[in-house]
């Protein structure tokens, strides 16, 4: 979220792993995955410059926490310029906008680039990958309803499928 604000009903908090340990769980996902049959493997690095705060693990992973769960429904209250980062707009330094309620993520995938998380297909198809992975390993299973998450925007461009990234609901063993 936008500013590490967010809000949660008691049952959807339920459903999450424990807080207390959530870091080290992410932490290990990460390590777990360096070896595997990702389109970085190998290369010890993400396909972004960002690393830990575009993945959730190591001191990111309180920020990640919430949002792990694939029943996550994503909302955004924010309709001004800002998207990511200390790059506010007006209304936002000065503290003059008013709430508009969008359910799930309110612009495009494409808009959030940014110098540390320059936005291709290969980025964008490893970022698909990534999270569908760390779904599938962390809760074993995937969202219900993916638009909500414009996921279906991360392969534009590609010649790559859902199927072809692990995004469908068969749990690969190797993970």
């Amino acid at each position: 979220t936008s500013g590490n604000m967010w809000h949660a009903k008691c049952s959807h908090i339920r459903r999450l792993l424990p807080p207390s340990h959530f870091e080290q769980t992410m932490d290990k996902f990460t390590d777990q995955h360096w070896g595997s049959r990702v389109p970085w493997a190998g290369s010890r690095r993400f396909p972004w410059a960002g690393g830990s705060a575009y993945t959730g693990s190591g001191r990111y992973a309180s920020e990640h926490w919430v949002h792990s769960h694939p029943d996550t429904k994503p909302c955004d209250v924010y309709a001004g310029d800002y998207v990511a980062n200390y790059n506010l707009d007006t209304p936002a330094k000065e503290g003059t906008w008013l709430p508009q309620l969008h359910v799930g993520i309110r612009w495009s995938l494409w808009r959030y680039t940014e110098p540390m998380w320059p936005l291709n297909p290969d980025t964008m198809t490893a970022w698909l990958q990534w999270r569908c992975s760390e779904w599938k390993t962390l809760y074993h299973k995937l969202p219900t309803n993916f638009s909500q998450w414009r996921l279906e925007e991360a392969l534009q461009g590609s010649s790559m499928t859902m199927r072809d990234l692990g995004c469908t609901d068969e749990i690969d063993p190797e993970w």
